[in-house]
């Protein structure tokens, strides 16, 4: 079978999803050809194109007639990108068209006729944000176009979403959660930096994409009510902040002693397992945040407990497995009592990260896709 693996953008964990994705499709003996920005090590396997599209606009924060506008500019582009990708695989004539991330790709306002001249070829992938709010018609939204006569069924990371979906494709699945668990690469500046200015302390991380649906104001009001000699907090990551909240988060930092705020790219998952491997507690106590997140797979991975907020798929997950401690999203002081607890008492029972760690293993995705083969 030939299969075309197309993805848009390495930001996030993208990068990771396309590469396995491609790498499985290969294992499970079809022909692949991967259209993304960047072939990522899999030029010895599989054919590769550089994706010709053009990336959505970010929507403005607090101005609602320029978000519309945007809204509506991004619809656009979608259907343009599609267009696109109709004209890369005009010679390659794929079985099948998978999406590492369907979220950005899809279509959120146009007829389904138009849809599927645009791609007119049996299609799936994986639904990444999958718990959305309540449909209302006429609203853009990606997932009416999930009834396309073409689309043979997707997969989910947020198991919890999956009921709702099924209004829209009935062939629904989870898939796991998988990371790049590369070897941690010990000589990362930023790593010794770390251990330096720690110095034994218990180190509390907030790693990734920084911004504020991070929950950083969460960390930053909870910061002062921890001895400074016991604990100390890293915050690493591409800022997504404004220049304001930037310096405001710089003159934080320089009046404590127990603080290394890195606002700047992490090179690669070598560099980031390095810094989940060196921390005690990761942080993830995200701000209406309904989908999943690999860095639990990771931290099952190096068995770091994770601090989340309550409810939605995290805070469930981490409940049902026991790999940390969910608290209300907002709470300062089930924050602080969350880390000592976690940092005094120690880590989780080892056999729940390697639970956590099974089920979202990259070893699951080949059944996972095969099912999908099947049922195509």
């Amino acid at each position: 079978m030939k299969v075309a693996v197309i993805d848009c953008s390495v930001s996030g964990h993208r990068k990771t999803y396309y590469k396995e994705f491609t790498r499985t499709w290969v294992e499970l003996g079809q022909e692949v050809l991967l259209i993304a920005p960047q072939d990522s090590g899999t030029g010895s396997i599989a054919s590769f194109r550089k994706i010709d599209s053009r990336p959505l606009l970010p929507l403005p924060a607090g101005q609602p007639l320029k978000k519309k506008a945007v809204v509506l500019q991004n619809a656009l582009i979608r259907l343009r990108n599609l267009a696109s990708i109709h004209k890369q695989l005009d010679d390659f004539r794929p079985d099948l068209v998978y999406f590492p991330c369907l979220d950005d790709i899809l279509p959120t306002l146009a007829p389904m006729m138009l849809f599927n001249r645009l791609l007119p070829y049996t299609w799936s992938g994986l639904l990444v944000q999958s718990a959305l709010p309540p449909h209302k018609p006429g609203l853009p939204d990606v997932r009416p176009f999930l009834r396309s006569r073409h689309c043979c069924g997707i997969g989910v990371l947020n198991e919890y979403s999956i009921d709702a979906l099924k209004a829209f494709q009935p062939h629904v699945r989870q898939m796991p959660d998988f990371a790049d668990l590369t070897a941690p690469n010990d000589q990362y500046p930023l790593l010794q930096a770390l251990q330096q200015k720690a110095n034994g302390r218990k180190i509390i991380s907030l790693l990734g994409s920084i911004g504020t649906r991070k929950g950083i104001s969460l960390l930053l009001g909870t910061i002062p009510f921890l001895p400074e000699e016991e604990y100390f907090f890293l915050i690493a990551g591409k800022s997504w902040l404004t220049d304001t909240q930037t310096r405001e988060l710089k003159a934080f930092e320089n009046t404590r002693t127990n603080c290394l705020f890195s606002l700047e790219h992490i090179p690669d998952e070598a560099c980031f397992n390095a810094l989940v491997a060196a921390s005690d507690v990761l942080f993830a106590a995200y701000r209406n945040f309904t989908g999943s997140s690999n860095l639990l797979t990771k931290a099952a991975a190096y068995s770091k407990p994770v601090i989340v907020s309550r409810g939605a798929c995290m805070g469930q997950r981490v409940s049902d497995y026991g790999t940390g401690i969910a608290i209300p999203e907002n709470d300062a002081e089930a924050c602080r009592t969350a880390i000592i607890r976690l940092c005094r008492e120690g880590a989780p029972k080892p056999e729940n990260f390697a639970s956590y760690a099974s089920v979202h293993s990259r070893r699951k995705l080949p059944d996972a896709l095969r099912e999908l083969i099947t049922h195509h």
